[in-house]
């Protein structure tokens, strides 16, 4: 896999301004629900470069986290439900190394799958 090439000069008060709007997205990953919608239609933040970069990565940990959810309840029928539930598990663990970064106001793509984030191209 490939590692990011992309270069973010985000300033010091778009970070500040982000913080909150980026923990939301987060959000998503943790209780389950696509809250990392909101950042997208709130104007203020769809041109935030912070929050859309951390909204990015929180879409790529909903998606996993919603695979192993649905791969997870499938498996069990199989009795291998338990094993797929770890994606799960490890996108929950993703999610709250996001949070920490994102309030501590770091632009460090999630371990793994962060690299993904980027096709969704929001930072603008």
């Amino acid at each position: 896999m490939a590692e990011s090439t992309r270069v973010l000069n985000i300033p010091p008060e778009e970070i500040e301004a982000g913080k909150t709007m980026a923990f939301v997205s987060y959000l998503s990953v943790i209780v389950g629900l696509p809250l990392f919608i909101i950042p997208l239609v709130v104007e203020d933040m769809k041109k935030n470069k912070f929050t859309m970069y951390h909204t990015e990565q929180a879409i790529v940990l909903y998606i996993i986290s919603l695979i192993g959810w649905v791969a997870g309840t499938i498996g069990s029928l199989v009795c291998v439900g338990a094993v797929l539930y770890l994606l799960v598990l490890l996108a929950w663990v993703f999610g709250i190394i996001g949070i920490i970064n994102s309030f501590g106001g770091k632009i460090t793509p999630i371990p793994l799958f962060g690299q993904f984030g980027e096709k969704f191209n929001l930072v603008k």
